[in-house]
This record gives structure tokens, C-alpha cells and sequence, in this order.
């Protein structure tokens, strides 16, 4: 059996892949949370403010809800990135498949 013309395609499919899988893996809350908004895994109501004793920071509401949604959409770039991935390794199997015909 002949090894695929293009290694280069099989390598940066295992990359999206594991971008991928790591980005979903570090927004799974954001994506599992829908429309809630938490400060260390309780709800907050629009009038409270998120206190962060690790970091020092205090976030309203509003700045707790605009980073659940950009790790919401990180989340779902990381689904996107690895099931192009997926394609990738896919089409450059099926490739490597006609070229030994």
C-alpha cells in the first residue's frame, strides 16, 4: 500500500482535531450552560456583581453574560475546527484509497 501523496494534509487534520477537542473541552460550561449566568458555579440575578477571590476581579452582570457568550462561541468554533478535521482525515483517506486503484 502507498502512503498518501499529501502528509502534510494528515497532520494539520490531527491539529484540528485537537484544537478542537481542547477548545470544547475549555468552554464545556459556557456551551452546557445555555442562557444562564453564573460567578463560580452560582446564578447571579442583574443587580449582583461577581467578587473573584482568586484573581481580584469584580465583574458586573452584564461583563459575566459577555464572557459566557464569547465562551460560548469559542465552544462552538472548536466543534467546527474539529469536524473539519474530521472531513480532512476523511478526504485524505479516501484519496490515498483511488490512488492505489
Amino acid at each position: 500500500m502507498r502512503s498518501s501523496a499529501w502528509p502534510w494534509l494528515r497532520i494539520m487534520a490531527f491539529a484540528l482535531v485537537i484544537v478542537g477537542l481542547a477548545m470544547v473541552f475549555i468552554n464545556a460550561e459556557a456551551l452546557s450552560n445555555g442562557d444562564a449566568v453564573e460567578c463560580d458555579g452560582s446564578p447571579m440575578r442583574p443587580d449582583q456583581l461577581c467578587v473573584s477571590f482568586a484573581g481580584g476581579e469584580t465583574n458586573s452582570y452584564d461583563e459575566e453574560k459577555r464572557n459566557e457568550a464569547r465562551g460560548e462561541l469559542a465552544g462552538y468554533v472548536g466543534v467546527g475546527l474539529g469536524a473539519l478535521g474530521i472531513v480532512l482525515f476523511i478526504s485524505n483517506a479516501i484519496a490515498t484509497r483511488r490512488g492505489n486503484r
